[in-house]
């Protein structure tokens, strides 16, 4: 059987009208996203699932973004799970006014960072962003997906303005920019990534050495 007969003639036209290939589907066997499915399409460089458990929203929707998010419901995941085997720069800013450091991706080394100066970005509330680190990968959303795992435990729950509109700044983190950094270095081990283009602002860095905050409760943190 092949990938297409998994589908749904609704999903056959959400994926053209996305331009999401077949040659990027998975096939799940009727499981949920998790670690050991992660694995393997990684392995696969696959992308999207199908044929996955319903939809806790539309029990007809059956697809899932390699990061576990039904993309019928929320098209703005696409992006993401497209940018999985492109090519880009993976980076970390820091603030110095906010204590926080981002992760984030671009696909040039330096405009993204300009934008989070912009009043339309304002990341958790503060205009200081300043690119700590950045290295360019042909797996960017991979390794961006990654490298915000690692750091789970010190995720911020911080908002930031964008076209007028507040969205969570789900790439923000409460920790010190040498933890951030331990992150990629463990990943690029682990998973034998491979950077060029590798820069550092080592004259600034030892002012970004914030408290690492790892997240107990939706109210609670504790220093790490």
């Amino acid at each position: 059987m092949t990938i297409k007969h998994l589908l749904t003639k609704e999903q056959e036209t959400f994926l053209k009208k996305h331009k999401i290939s077949s040659e990027l589907l998975f096939d799940a066997e009727g499981g949920d996203i998790t670690e050991d499915l992660q694995k393997s399409m990684t392995e696969a460089d696959k992308v999207i699932a199908c044929n996955t458990a319903n939809c806790s929203e539309n029990d007809t929707h059956t697809l899932k973004t390699i990061g576990g998010f039904c993309p019928q419901c929320d098209t703005t995941k696409i992006a993401a799970a497209l940018r999985e085997l492109k090519p880009g720069y993976i980076y970390i800013s820091g603030s110095r006014r906010g204590g926080l450091i981002k992760i984030g991706s671009s696909n040039e080394g330096k405009s993204k960072t300009l934008t989070l100066n912009l009043s339309t970005a304002r990341d958790g509330g503060y205009d200081d962003w300043e690119l700590l680190f950045s290295a360019k990968t042909t797996t960017l959303g991979r390794v961006e997906r990654m490298f915000q795992d690692k750091l789970s435990e010190y995720k911020a729950a911080y908002q930031h303005e964008k076209s007028g509109k507040l969205q969570n700044g789900g790439e923000l983190y409460r920790c010190a920019y040498l933890k951030a950094k331990e992150a990629y270095l463990s990943l690029q081990e682990e998973q034998q990534f491979e950077f060029t283009q590798i820069s550092e602002k080592k004259h600034i860095i030892s002012e970004y050495q914030f408290k690492n905050l790892k997240i107990k409760s939706s109210t609670a943190v504790t220093e790490a």
